[in-house]
């Protein structure tokens, strides 16, 4: 399950997201910058494990990279 929790915001691109997923197989799901309007995500949103155990970072090529 992938649940966003942050958008935007200050000093962050419109396009900047925040999720937490409930497993590392949610990452192929996550969006990147081809999406819909409504869904893009920008290089440097994050995705996170809900127990925190693995971060994963939006790069600038649109891969999602664990940190």
């Amino acid at each position: 399950m992938i649940k966003q929790v942050v958008r935007g915001g200050p000093g962050h691109d419109n396009y900047y997201r925040e999720f937490i997923i409930s497993s590392a197989s949610d990452v192929s799901n996550l969006p990147n910058s081809q999406g819909t309007v409504e869904s893009r995500a920008c290089a440097g949103s994050v995705a996170y494990l809900q127990d925190l155990s693995k971060i994963y970072v939006l790069g600038p090529d649109d891969t999602w990279r664990e940190v």
